[in-house]
């Protein structure tokens, strides 16, 4: 069982479409065999009839099967359905309820409950049982049959009540043993994201805390050369406020990185403690301006949250940071420098969205960025996402990605704020 629920639905159609042949086949052998034995009496023209028809079905089905396409739920269940149909209409010409072949309505409700929704396996499972029943109906309760012997007519009302209940466990049982595959196997791949991505993270981590040892001697050394420049010139020229500039940025990443080796190296039982929202995002902002100087930023903050606090910043700053640098980039790359940061209370929790004026994520992309490591800009190695999402995943938030009706793409960052809910 475990085989059929790894099958694609296009596989699985093409399994039906040479299961269909099959049963074509059979039939018209049973005709052959039929015509030679005087003690079998069959409608042949019928049976011939109904073979041909569903052969050109099939035979359309089978061209369309040919073209490299994604097959759908509802293609499944309209297969399964043509299934019951021909099946019903041979079962007509062969003795209806009374055929010994009448069991074979199982086949596509065993089918639909494997693979198919519940509503649309209850779906067959009507259907096959809506048409024995008119069988029943219409085979043993003719003015011809009126003489037949009791035990038989016993014997046919046993096989339906036994199909109704063997229909009813399938859907039941199968369904509920092929929905708990399907969800370990939707677990299972989630797992193997997880595990990926932190194996990411961790060889990213590792690297980055060595780097960040190397990185402090070169650093000094340059802040003491700018130092001494500034010292040196004049005064009011042009060189004074580049080297401010330079000061800036050497500041800067002297500051990340003593928060990467923070990171790297946390203290046994740390304990954040709690910052103003409004200050967490000020200062975030204010530090990101300074990364980003060519970016013209608009920050709105609902007053709502002048009261809240949020755990852990630093985690929080470098998944924020992340994002708007995503965000500018997109902007950049479309010919603006505008990017719009929205903050609010959302239950209890931060609820941000930082609109960019990109070219917008496509949406078949939205479901993996930030889960894999995936990248729309050109000279993009599809990190920044990941870190921010395993950074607001160890928050308890979440982030997500969606293109925008007037452009560009909407990023929704969620963390829950801190349990007091209140600045201390």
């Amino acid at each position: 069982m475990q085989a059929v629920f790894r099958l694609t639905p296009i596989r699985l159609l093409t399994w039906l479409h040479w299961l269909r042949w099959g049963a074509i086949a059979c039939v018209v052998l049973a005709v052959a065999v039929a015509s030679t034995l005087s003690q079998i009496s069959v409608d042949t023209d019928a049976l011939l009839a109904v073979s041909a028809v569903v052969a050109a079905i099939n035979a359309l089905i089978g061209w369309s099967l040919r073209r490299a396409r994604p097959a759908t739920q509802a293609e499944l269940l309209a297969h399964l359905v043509l299934d019951v149909a021909a099946l019903t209409a041979w079962l007509a010409c062969t003795g209806g309820s009374s055929s010994a072949f009448v069991s074979l309505y199982l086949l596509p409700v065993a089918i639909a409950a494997a693979v198919l929704a519940r509503s649309q396996a209850w779906l067959v499972a009507a259907l096959a049982g809506g048409a024995y029943t008119a069988l029943l109906m219409r085979f043993l309760y003719p003015q011809s049959m009126a003489g037949h012997h009791g035990d038989f007519t016993l014997h046919v009302l046993g096989m339906w009540a036994t199909f109704v209940v063997s229909a009813a466990l399938l859907v039941v049982f199968v369904g509920s043993m092929a929905s708990a595959v399907r969800r370990r196997d939707r677990s299972l791949a989630a797992a193997r994201e997880q595990m990926l991505r932190n194996e990411q993270i961790t060889a990213i981590g590792a690297l980055a805390a060595g780097a960040a040892h190397e990185l402090s001697t070169p650093l000094s050394t340059m802040s003491v050369i700018v130092s001494e420049l500034r010292d040196t010139e004049a005064r009011d020229t042009p060189l004074q406020a580049d080297l401010a500039v330079l000061e800036q940025q050497l500041a800067l990443c002297a500051y990340q990185i003593d928060q990467l080796l923070g990171a790297a190296e946390p203290a046994r039982g740390a304990t954040h403690t709690p910052v103003a929202v409004p200050t967490a995002l000020d200062r975030i902002v204010s530090r990101w301006r300074l990364m980003r100087p060519e970016i013209q930023a608009t920050v709105t903050i609902d007053p709502a949250l002048d009261s809240a606090t949020i755990d852990d910043d630093v985690a929080f700053a470098q998944a924020l940071t992340n994002v708007l640098n995503n965000a500018a980039d997109a902007s950049r790359d479309n010919a603006s420098n505008r990017v719009d940061i929205t903050a609010r209370r959302h239950e209890h929790g931060l609820a941000m969205t930082i609109d960019d004026e990109g070219t917008g994520i496509a949406d078949a992309d939205t479901a993996r960025a930030g889960r894999l490591r995936f990248s729309t800009k050109r000279e993009g190695r599809g990190l920044g996402l990941i870190v921010s999402h395993v950074s607001l995943e160890r928050l308890g938030g979440e982030i997500s990605l969606k293109r925008r009706p007037e452009g560009g793409t909407r990023t929704h960052v969620l963390v829950p704020l801190s349990a007091s809910g209140t600045q201390p």
